[in-house]
Formats: structure tokens, C-alpha cells, sequence
């Protein structure tokens, strides 16, 4: 395989974990919430995914075949369990108890990379290089199709169920009646409460699969791209700060999302990718690694000055309060 083909297909790989983050978190700021605690919920979707992962290998025992089906099934399911835990929290301070967004999210950040790379530390991760290897190459005859396949066709389930993620909420963001009381929510819930539309449940609902699916993303850079091999410098909350950040370059479209998840992708990945070649680390690599952060600066200026359709959801980051209206 050829640098660039190699380069390509690494980039699509590592893109998955900025896509489920930010199409979960793009699915929280169309409700009015601003959760800046889906770093942590990506953290804590890797805790569920490496739980999850190691009650299939218990159940099955120490020398049982692994199944390729369970051994995405298990770690799916308690990621979702986890990172909804973390969209709960997150609704029942601000929701319930009216308390300040952002503090909330920030504390939330806090608590789910405390609490993840407390009990990650503390499990057995003995098999888990092993099904990490059962989850690569969703289609096994890629390798056939020269660079095509193995650019496009060589990528694991965790891929293909977040573009197919993606594209699912821009539909029904914006054609069904549950995704337009949803933007309704979060553009004036004032309005939307008028019209009988259920302003904190929608909110609840919103949060809680936005950090369903953020939790996916995290459990998917454990068990796939890491392999199982956990180490708390490997900085998931990282990743969920350039996915927040891809919410805005995305301008707030899930479809875009993919492209630009894949765009930061290649910019997080160019600075070992380069310092390879050049030697080890110059000027080069350190402006690419501040490259993501540019770029969204300068798409968000260039969107409040050329399109004002193109604008975070009106009431994003304010807390609704019935008795205001």
C-alpha cells in the first residue's frame, strides 16, 4: 500500500471518532443545549465499550472463540448505555434543576475522565488486540479492489454505522415532524411551548441519543483504533474538543459533518504523517497540530459575515424557564 493510499485510509479510520461526536453534539445544540461535557461522554462510552467487551469474554469463557458479531454487538450496547448516562446527567442539571450549561458541561468533562480512566485502569484487557481485529474490514474482499478498496471498502463496521448515523439525523433534523420540533426547541421554545411541542422533553430526548451516539465514538477509538490498549494519555477528551469544533465548521449539518470529520482527521493525523519524513518534529508539525483550531476560527468568521441562515440555534446554550413566557 502506497503512502498516500495509506495516509487516505487512515485518515477515513480516525475520522469516525470526530463524526459520532459530533453528530451526537450537533443533535444537543439543535434542542438549545451546549454540552461541552461530551468529551467526557465520549470518555465514558469508552468505559462502557471496554465493559462491555470484557462481559462477552467472561461469559464466553477464557478459550471460546470470539464471535465477530457480539464482539461489536457488546461494546455498542454498553457504549450507548454509557454515554446516555452521561446525556441524562447532563439533562437533569440543566433541565430539571435550570443549572448554567456550561458549568455543567465542563464539570461533566471532568467527572467522565476521572470516573473512565479510574475503572479502565483497574480492568483485564487480555483479548482485547485480539477483538479489536475481529472489528476491522467490514468487507473482506476489499484488498482485492486495488487503491478503491483499500481506501473506501477497508474500514471497520464502526465506520460505516457512523456515516449511516450521520445521514440519518440530517433526515429527520429536517424532514419529520419530530426533527422540526426539535430545531423549533431549539431556535425559540418560548414559541414552541406555545404551540404544544414538549420544550423539556425534547431536550431530554435530544441530549440523552446525542450522548448515545457520542459514546459510540469513544468506545470506538478504544476497542478499534487502540486495540484495547488503554493509556490515559491517549486523550479522548481531546478528540471531544475537536469534535465540538467540527459542530461549528460543519455548520450545524450532519451530512457536512462527515466531510469535515474526515478533513480534521487528515490535520490531526499530517504531524506524525510529516514528522516521519522530515525527521522528527519541526515548525511544520506544530502548525498542523493547531490547523483544526484555525480552520474553525476562520469558517466561523466567514460564516457570520457571508450567510446569517447559516447561525448556531437561536436559544443554543440558554436554559428555558416556562414561567418567563
Amino acid at each position: 500500500m502506497s503512502p498516500v493510499v495509506s495516509f487516505f485510509s487512515l485518515a477515513i479510520k480516525f475520522s469516525t471518532v470526530f463524526l459520532f461526536g459530533a453528530t451526537g453534539e450537533i443533535i444537543n445544540q439543535k434542542s438549545g443545549h451546549l454540552n461541552m461535557g461530551t468529551p467526557g461522554i465520549m470518555y465514558l462510552g469508552a468505559l462502557g465499550g471496554i465493559l462491555g467487551e470484557r462481559i462477552y469474554m467472561d461469559i464466553i469463557g477464557p478459550d471460546a472463540a470470539l464471535n465477530p458479531f457480539l464482539v461489536v454487538l457488546f461494546p455498542v450496547l454498553f457504549a450507548i448505555l454509557f454515554g446516555a448516562i452521561g446525556g441524562t446527567i447532563f439533562s437533569f442539571f440543566t433541565v430539571t434543576l435550570h443549572c448554567n450549561q456550561n458549568v455543567t458541561g465542563l464539570t461533566l468533562t471532568t467527572l467522565g475522565v476521572g470516573v473512565a480512566c479510574f475503572f479502565i485502569g483497574t480492568m483485564n484487557t487480555t483479548r482485547m488486540t485480539e477483538a479489536g481485529a475481529l472489528m476491522q474490514h467490514a468487507f473482506p474482499g476489499y484488498d482485492n479492489l486495488g487503491w478503491f478498496g483499500d481506501i473506501f471498502l477497508s474500514q471497520s463496521w464502526f465506520t460505516y454505522l457512523g456515516i449511516a448515523v450521520a445521514i440519518a439525523a440530517a433526515v429527520v433534523l429536517k424532514y419529520t415532524r419530530v426533527g422540526l420540533n426539535l430545531r423549533a426547541v431549539g431556535e425559540n421554545a418560548s414559541a414552541a411551548d406555545s404551540a404544544g411541542v414538549n420544550v423539556n422533553g425534547y431536550r431530554y430526548i435530544a441530549t440523552i441519543i446525542g450522548g448515545a451516539i457520542a459514546g459510540i465514538g469513544g468506545a470506538f477509538y478504544e476497542l478499534d483504533n487502540a486495540r484495547g490498549a488503554f493509556n490515559v494519555a491517549d486523550g479522548i477528551d481531546a478528540f471531544g474538543w475537536l469534535a465540538l469544533c467540527i459542530v461549528i465548521f460543519s455548520m450545524w449539518k450532519p451530512v457536512v459533518a462527515i466531510g469535515a470529520s474526515f478533513l480534521f482527521a487528515c490535520l490531526s493525523i499530517s504531524p506524525t504523517f510529516f514528522s516521519s519524513y522530515l525527521g522528527g518534529a519541526t515548525y511544520v508539525t506544530y502548525l498542523l497540530k493547531m490547523a483544526p483550531y484555525i480552520a474553525t476560527i476562520v469558517v466561523l468568521i466567514i460564516v457570520s459575515i457571508v450567510d446569517k441562515k447559516l447561525q448556531p440555534p437561536a436559544n443554543l446554550g440558554v436554559s428555558y424557564f416556562r414561567e418567563d413566557r
